[in-house]
């Protein structure tokens, strides 16, 4: 004979789960308070846009991650994230547990953040293109005379290419043909293959793995970019697949030389790459230091 628990026993179990659920319930309510109330102190900060944006969705993966909403966080990386992520420390490769200790990364990394896949245990050195604000940058304020241009570094075999495409820029800056900024199919000379070829390269040691002065100490593997409300992650981890990123973005490069990060003393390995600027009263501001958007 099939027995049934008394009416006791039913509202015990009821008012488990109730108290179970009700539990959730708060959990929840001040998981989100702290989000948000974290998401409102980023909006009132003075970091500009980009800025903003780097910590917002970072936060925004955080609270996610945190209140088990796996669903979306499949619709961002895939079904690596099904058991969730983890947001690590890029400094000391430790799990982030509370909201408030995340923050931007500064400038010696070129990877904003890294986040682990916690069902492959997988790591995503992950750069963040914010479209909200201002053109987000590839390249900053690099002269000819930085290390990787140099005999020995990294990017030494491209130098010649660069001089062809800055030189044509510079004249056509001199003719009034072209402005500050300018897109890169507006030059004719990264039509050569060989040279298109070499720009690429420098747009990907950029875009994933340093600087001027050299290798980031924390390169990038994956792209995310940011717009509105839209998060668009793109894996990145071989040479091809980054060189496949940086040709979808490439129509959209706006190449220019300025003033900002010029050298104190204007060297002869500079001067190649020096766009005089002469104002109105006479002064010359010498732009030789290459900066490159994507519009």
């Amino acid at each position: 004979m099939e027995q049934y628990p008394d009416s006791k026993e039913v509202i015990k179990i009821s008012y488990k789960q109730l108290y179970r659920i009700e539990k959730k319930k708060i959990e929840n309510f001040e998981k989100e308070n702290q989000y948000l109330l974290v998401k409102i102190k980023i909006l009132t900060s003075n970091l500009n846009t980009g800025e903003k944006d780097e910590i917002l969705l970072l936060i925004k993966l955080f609270y996610l991650n945190q209140t088990n909403q796996y669903d979306k966080l499949i619709d961002i990386f895939g079904e690596e994230a099904s058991q969730g992520i983890s947001i690590l420390n890029i400094d000391t490769n430790n799990k982030i547990l509370d909201i408030h200790k995340i923050s931007k990364t500064n400038g010696k990394f070129k990877a904003d953040y890294m986040i682990q896949m916690e069902q492959t245990e997988k790591i995503y050195c992950i750069s963040v293109k914010s479209k909200n604000g201002s053109k987000p940058a590839i390249l900053n304020h690099t002269p000819r005379s930085a290390k990787i241009f140099q005999e020995g570094g990294i990017l030494c075999d491209t130098i010649d290419s660069l001089d062809i495409i800055l030189i044509e820029y510079i004249k056509k800056r001199n003719a009034k043909i072209i402005g500050e900024d300018t897109h890169i199919n507006n030059l004719e000379s990264v039509k050569d293959p060989l040279i298109k070829n070499n720009f690429l390269d420098v747009l990907t040691y950029f875009a994933f793995d340093g600087s001027g002065k050299g290798i980031s100490k924390c390169r990038a593997n994956a792209m995310i970019t940011y717009y509105n409300e839209t998060i668009t992650f793109i894996k990145c981890e071989t040479i091809e697949e980054k060189k496949e990123y940086i040709k979808t973005i490439y129509d959209s490069i706006i190449l220019s030389l300025r003033d900002k990060g010029m050298p104190k003393v204007l060297t002869d390995k500079c001067k190649p790459w020096v766009y005089n600027d002469i104002k109105s009263d006479g002064l010359i501001k010498y732009k030789g230091c290459l900066h490159i958007r994507i519009k």
